[in-house]
């Protein structure tokens, strides 16, 4: 998965919405998690998100994710190198805890279920969490509409085109899972003309071939409805809930997963 990471981290000037996080999302984690006085743990190095509560430690297992994409170590923040299964704090010492679209990177149900785990250990009897989701819709999109959708502008970026097509592919699949090599071949199939695509949206071909960063990968992505991560984390957290992170292109698809009351864990 390193590999796959230092790949993105390549491109990551390239990337957008909802891939990044928006200034919308950002208002999100504060109005749902009331950050402000808080230490807050985050998975991953979104620097979008690097400001928020009085003080944030990030938590990533790629030293060159945090060298080349988190915006610096200062007073008020550090990134450390660790496993988010196995998170290096003390059990129970978490105030809040962030994550943007870790569900969706980590793959099958089994490693979900592994996450809230350690999520629900390292919280506070009264911490919160919030992971924003991308989340596949109740009914799968027809390719053919996502087609006519991007090529008729009614798509906000190349990013958010990539997960329409992802959703669009992911079929029977158990844990609603799709090798980022299947993203890459269902776009291919969806949009052979590249140039096509570029003249008609105004996104320029770079932006497109970020894409084909998945080509070479490994790595298992998963789009679960929102329901059935509700169902997963109720397991492990007395209090989940959706919240709305905004309007910008596929937010209705991304809200933030809100977790209060850990359960419990032996």
């Amino acid at each position: 998965m390193t590999e796959h990471w230092n790949a993105i981290r390549r491109h990551w000037q390239l990337l957008g919405s909802p891939l990044r996080p928006p200034p919308q999302v950002v208002e999100a984690y504060n109005r749902e998690l009331d950050l402000a006085r808080s230490h807050v743990v985050m998975l991953g190095v979104t620097p979008e998100l690097a400001g928020l509560g009085a003080s944030t430690t990030a938590v990533d297992e790629s030293s060159d994710m945090i060298a080349g994409i988190w915006p610096g170590d200062t007073d008020m923040r550090k990134a450390v190198q660790g496993d988010w299964f196995d998170l290096p704090f003390p059990g129970a010492s978490i105030e809040a805890l962030i994550g943007d679209g870790c569900l969706s990177v980590i793959g099958a149900a089994d490693l979900r279920r592994s996450l809230f785990v350690s999520i629900a250990r390292a919280l506070k009897s009264d911490g919160r969490a919030a992971i924003r989701l991308y989340a596949s819709p109740g009914t799968p999109d027809d390719p053919k509409d996502v087609r006519a959708l991007a090529l008729s502008g009614g798509v906000s970026t190349f990013h958010e085109l990539k997960w329409r097509v992802a959703m669009t592919a992911i079929g029977g699949a158990p844990d609603y899972t799709i090798p980022v090599r299947g993203i890459l071949e269902q776009f291919d199939r969806m949009f052979p003309d590249r140039e096509e695509l570029s003249a008609r949206t105004g996104w320029e071909l770079p932006t497109i071939g970020t894409i084909d960063v998945y080509r070479s990968s490994s790595v298992v992505y998963s789009f679960a409805p929102a329901a059935a991560l509700i169902k997963e984390a109720q397991t492990f957290f007395d209090d989940v809930r959706l919240a709305s992170t905004g309007t910008y292109g596929l937010a209705e698809r991304c809200p933030l997963l809100v977790l209060r009351s850990p359960k419990g864990l032996d």
